[in-house]
């Protein structure tokens, strides 16, 4: 019932700023679900509404946020969102990247800084939360906006929403981890207590997360390399790979850029996306757990 009523008032929303009926109830479900697809080839660029543009927005970042959390504003917890750390943490993330990157775009394009913090916080967002709609094609925008992308492709949005991606828990948690270390190091013999979202971190959850990292990087570095042997570029495969795996949608080039899509890809390269996508869905741990024998004697 929460995720009806939340894609029922999203169409309703991109309904009167500016969709049609038709329009705004697919990116309604498009948004909620984080899965991409649009009714334009030209994606979000074909509507020229900033309206649109921040509407879809808030719905794509609403998608990605633990679902829960809703269930727990709904029964009384009004502070439940704003006082999870993830939460926090995330649209800390997104509010900063917008402001740095759109500042960016401003200073090297014809844009006016408002326009540009528009654009950036669209294509941004979609793939921070890998809904993976675009904007125009920010490939065009220079090297430093293709990296950009390629790094923000990995980050996801919260552990218990629609999104994919490493999800933005396991960048705080390892971090929290990275300062512990750091500070035991310059303190040998204190006893520091390695905590997030105020729980202190056990060994099974450090050696979840180094498990499920390892595994997810040689996962897309395996699909990568099997890309490349088929015959793709290395843009292509390096980004098919991780876009596919992290469920993001647009990968880099002209070939899968936010401007082009995956049909012309060979069969074989296709059906490797479709593991990579699988795998990424899954999380990769729980496929591997069916793949071992041990499983299948209990």
């Amino acid at each position: 019932m929460l995720y009806l009523g939340l894609t029922g008032v999203s169409a309703l929303a991109l309904w009167v700023a500016g969709m049609t009926p038709f329009e705004a109830i697919n990116h309604a479900m498009s948004f909620i679900s984080t899965g991409g697809f649009s009714t334009s080839d030209a994606s979000l660029a074909h509507w020229p509404q900033p309206a649109i543009h921040w509407v879809s927005v808030v719905v794509m970042i609403v998608g990605s946020l633990p679902f829960t959390f809703y269930v727990a504003t709904l029964r009384g917890n009004k502070s439940a969102l704003l006082k999870d750390h993830q939460v926090r943490g995330f649209i800390g993330f997104l509010v900063i990247t917008w402001l740095l990157f759109g500042t960016w775009l401003c200073i090297n394009s014809d844009y006016s800084w408002w326009e540009a913090f528009r654009i950036v916080a669209v294509n941004v967002t979609s793939v921070v939360t890998t809904t993976g709609l675009a904007l125009g094609d920010y490939t065009l925008w220079g090297s430093f906006s293709v990296l950009l992308f390629f790094y923000l492709t990995f980050v996801g949005g919260c552990s218990g929403s629609t999104a994919g991606g490493l999800k933005i828990f396991r960048f705080q948690v390892a971090s929290s981890l990275l300062m512990g270390s750091l500070k035991q190091l310059i303190h040998p013999r204190a006893v520091i207590r390695k905590k997030y979202n105020g729980h202190p971190i056990d060994e099974d959850i450090a050696r979840s997360l180094l498990t499920f990292s390892f595994f997810f990087t040689i996962t897309i570095g395996g699909i990568a390399l099997g890309l490349a042997l088929i015959g793709l570029d290395w843009t292509t495969a390096l980004s098919g790979a991780a876009t596919a795996v992290c469920n993001v949608g647009p990968g880099l080039g002209t070939i899968i850029g936010p401007a082009g899509n995956f049909s012309t890809l060979p069969d074989a390269a296709k059906w490797l996306l479709t593991v990579g996508m699988l795998l990424g869905r899954l999380e990769i741990l729980t496929v591997l757990v069916l793949l071992t024998p041990v499983f299948w004697r209990y």
